[in-house]
């Protein structure tokens, strides 16, 4: 029996599995949150990364933390509710620099399961660590 043909749909099937995976990835929330989170290679990315964990009660979080502010970061966890999003989230940067520490206020915001969610944060950052952070006018 001629093999050709079976190669051929194998080969035609994986092109198409290819195509719908990029197509998830690209248009997934889920997929979205999860690319901030991982990207850290800029103090800018991550802030950016920091503020998608906290929204998310991800444990990620903990990885981007001077260990002085676990109990903090625990607390933050045991008291936020996560945001679970609909849509892609549209995070908003703002930073201002300082000769000791670069802060950054972020605005997290995506469609949720009731309407909008957002978080509102301002996160210092020293030598790739989060050293501080806190909702604005706390």
């Amino acid at each position: 029996m001629n093999k050709t043909p079976k190669i051929l749909l194998l080969f035609f099937l994986g092109v198409i599995f290819a195509c719908i995976l990029y197509i998830w990835v690209t248009l997934s929330p889920t997929a979205a949150v999860y690319s901030l989170i991982y990207d850290r290679s800029t103090e800018v990315n991550l802030a950016l990364s920091f503020a998608t964990a906290l929204s998310t009660n991800h444990p990620a979080a903990y990885d981007m933390i001077d260990p002085a502010l676990r109990p903090h970061l625990d607390e933050w966890m045991r008291i936020h509710q996560k945001i679970k999003c609909t849509s892609r989230p549209e995070p908003l940067l703002v930073g201002s620099v300082t000769e000791t520490a670069h802060s950054y206020s972020v605005y997290f915001s995506c469609l949720g399961v009731n309407g909008w969610d957002s978080l509102d944060i301002e996160i210092v950052i020293e030598e790739m660590k989060v050293v501080s952070f806190r909702r604005p006018f706390e």
